[in-house]
């Protein structure tokens, strides 16, 4: 039987969630204080009360597959052209002005977006740097 469209959402987000748990565990490793709890892929979507996706060494993570605005793609794609044709790493910076919460202000920390591959970098030179296995290449 086919799938219908809430069905299909609800397989690729689970794939998703996957897709990173995968790439987490690859590059940082599982927490080991929550063996046993995870799936195989570090998800700890079932345990509820966590209310996030996957965990690793150091990462709590949320995953969103999402419909991203056009304006921040443009942003996103821009430096990440600019970057590469000056053979940098691209880094885009959001820092957010309207968060409010019950009408007071609730800042909520900047975001640094890097792509990936610097994400894996980083980690594999964070494990060096604490005399840990290098890890995945």
């Amino acid at each position: 039987m086919p799938l219908n469209d809430t069905q299909r959402r609800l397989k690729r987000s689970k794939q998703s969630e996957r897709d990173l748990g995968h790439w987490l565990l690859k590059y940082d490793g599982p927490d080991p204080r929550l063996h046993g709890l995870t799936t195989s892929t570090g998800r700890v979507g079932h345990l509820t009360h966590l209310q996030f996706d996957v965990i690793s060494k150091t990462y709590a993570a949320e995953n969103k597959q999402v419909k991203v605005p056009a304006t921040l793609f443009k942003w996103w794609k821009q430096i990440t052209t600019i970057a590469a044709s000056q053979g940098k790493d691209a880094l885009l910076r959001i820092e957010p002005t309207n968060m409010k919460v019950d009408g007071r202000k609730d800042p909520a920390p900047e975001l640094h977006i890097i792509t990936a591959d610097r994400h894996a970098e980083l980690l594999r030179k964070e494990k060096i740097a604490d005399g840990e296995d290098q890890g995945p290449d």
